[in-house]
């Protein structure tokens, strides 16, 4: 499995319950502004609350916010290296 490896790993790919912290969000203009707003941005952490079914959307918390995403989008947010539960 040396592919996935050399993949960088991105928001769409955690599991419920996983968290990791933000290096890159690969969207610009009003979606940028919009995730800045609700706290997704370079360097903060991002906890997978629960995802839907079938290839639904992520809920998410940010920091003391909470929302939900679509994998699509989900999948522009590049990610550090998953942080383990305590």
């Amino acid at each position: 499995m040396t592919t996935s490896s050399q993949l960088p790993l991105t928001l769409e790919k955690l599991a419920n319950g996983e968290s990791a912290s933000v290096m890159a969000i690969n969207v610009e203009g009003e979606l940028k502004k919009r995730f800045f707003a609700l706290g997704l941005k370079e360097g903060s952490h991002v906890r997978v609350l629960r995802r839907a079914k079938f290839g639904g959307p992520m809920h998410l918390r940010v920091g003391t916010s909470e929302l939900i995403l679509r994998l699509k989008e989900a999948s522009c947010i590049c990610l550090a290296t998953p942080l383990t539960s305590a």
